[in-house]
């Protein structure tokens, strides 16, 4: 595997991953009394938590594609 196939797998996990990451985060933002509503109930849970619960989900996802998809496919652009 040579570096410009690595570099294209990280681009486009990046690409793939920051549009599932902005799907949520505008679902959420458009819809948040129905998804924390839904979500308690299933989980049983207080909307409060379930609202934490969210923006720690989404602050956590976002340090993930930035550490394991967006770091390494700079750092093939560096080394290129």
């Amino acid at each position: 595997m040579n570096i410009e196939t690595l570099q294209e797998f990280f681009f486009w996990c990046t690409v793939v991953n920051t549009g599932i990451y902005a799907l949520t985060g505008v679902t959420v933002l458009l819809l948040r009394d129905v998804v924390c509503r839904l979500n308690s109930k299933m989980f049983g849970l207080d909307e409060e938590t379930v609202r934490k619960s969210i923006q720690s989900y989404l602050a956590n996802y976002k340090l993930f594609i930035t550490v394991f998809n967006f770091t390494p496919w700079i750092a093939l652009l560096i080394i290129r």
